[in-house]
C-alpha cells in the first residue's frame, strides 16, 4: 500500500484532478457539508445502534471534527470521512461521541463502532483493539513559541509536552530522552493550553495536528521542525469488531475513486497554512 502524505496533496495538479472526484450527492443533509460521492458500490456495516454509525474521539477537534458540541459537527476532514464510510456502508447517521485518547488506544472506551483520529496501529495497542488498513502517512512535528530558541540540538534541554500513550511520548522516552522536564497531557487542548502559559517550552504533536494550530494561534505560535516519527493512521476498532473488513473495503473504494484524497484537499489542506514539505525535517540520530 503506497503512503498518501499530505505533501503531494498540495499540489496544484492534484487540486485539479480531486477537485473532480468527488461530486456532491443531493441527499447529504444527514452528514452535514460533507459531499459524498454518487454511485459508490456498498459494504454493510453493522453498526452497535441501528441506523447509526457511532464515532469516538476526543474532542474538541475543530480542524476534523468542526462544531461548537459533539451534536453540531458538521464538516472537517475526518468527519466527512466518517460520513463517507458511513454512506457506503450504509448507514444514514452519525453520532459523534467524546473519549479520552487513553480510553481509545488501551481498549477501555465502550459504546462505539469506530474511531477516526489520525491513529497509529501499533503492536502495544493491537492487544487491546483493531485497526483498519491505512488511510494516510503522518509524521511528527515540534510546535513552540514563535520566539523559542528551539532547535533540533536544543529541544532536549526544554521541558516537553506529548500526549499519553502517543507515538511521540514513546519517542521522547526511549530515543530523545530529554534532560529537561516531560509532561504528559490528555488532550491536545491542555497541551497547547500549557504551551501557551509557559508550562512547557516545545510540544511534539502529528505535523498534521501541530500545524493547524500554529496556523490558528495568528503568529504566537511555530512549528519549527518534524522528526520522521510516526507512520501510516488507520481507523481503531473495538477488539474483535465486524466492521474492520467492511470499513478496509470502503477506503480501498476510496482510494481508488480519488475521494479519499478528494477529501484531505477540501478539508485538510487549507487549514495547515503551510505545507509538510515546507517544515525541516530533524534527524533522530
Amino acid at each position: 500500500m503506497s503512503k498518501v502524505s499530505i505533501k503531494t496533496l498540495l499540489a496544484s495538479a492534484v487540486f485539479a484532478v480531486l477537485a473532480a472526484a468527488l461530486p456532491a450527492k443531493a441527499e447529504t443533509a444527514a452528514f452535514g457539508r460533507c459531499e459524498l460521492k454518487e454511485g459508490a458500490a456498498k459494504h454493510a456495516l453493522s453498526p452497535a445502534h441501528e441506523g447509526v454509525l457511532t464515532i469516538a474521539v476526543p474532542l474538541p477537534s475543530p480542524q476534523a471534527y468542526q462544531g461548537n458540541t459533539p451534536e453540531t459537527i458538521d464538516g472537517g476532514y475526518l468527519y466527512c470521512l466518517g460520513a463517507e464510510i458511513a454512506s457506503r456502508g450504509g448507514i444514514g447517521k452519525i453520532v459523534v461521541k467524546n473519549a479520552s485518547f487513553e480510553s481509545l488506544v488501551t481498549g477501555k472506551a465502550s459504546d462505539f463502532d469506530m474511531s477516526i483520529w489520525d491513529l497509529f496501529p501499533t503492536d502495544e495497542r493491537k492487544k487491546s483493539v483493531d485497526f483498519s488498513g491505512s488511510y494516510r502517512f503522518t509524521d511528527t512535528g515540534v510546535i513552540a513559541k514563535a520566539g523559542s530558541d528551539v532547535t533540533a540540538k536544543t529541544l532536549g534541554a526544554k521541558r516537553i509536552g506529548v500526549l499519553l500513550g502517543s507515538v511521540q511520548e514513546k519517542f521522547v522516552r526511549e530515543k530523545l530522552k530529554p534532560t529537561g522536564d516531560l509532561r504528559i497531557f490528555q488532550s491536545n487542548d491542555d497541551m497547547w493550553a500549557a504551551l501557551m502559559a509557559n508550562q512547557i517550552d516545545a510540544a511534539l504533536a502529528d505535523t498534521e495536528t501541530a500545524l493547524p494550530r500554529a496556523t490558528a494561534s495568528n503568529g504566537a505560535l511555530k512549528v519549527f521542525g518534524r522528526y520522521p516519527i510516526g507512520g501510516d493512521v488507520a481507523i481503531l476498532f473495538p477488539k474483535g469488531s465486524a466492521n474492520v473488513a467492511p470499513t478496509d473495503a470502503i477506503l480501498a473504494d476510496m482510494r481508488a475513486d480519488g475521494s479519499l484524497q478528494a477529501i484531505e484537499v477540501k478539508w485538510l489542506a487549507p487549514i495547515l497554512g503551510a505545507p509538510v514539505s515546507s517544515i525541516e525535517e530533524w534527524t533522530t540520530e
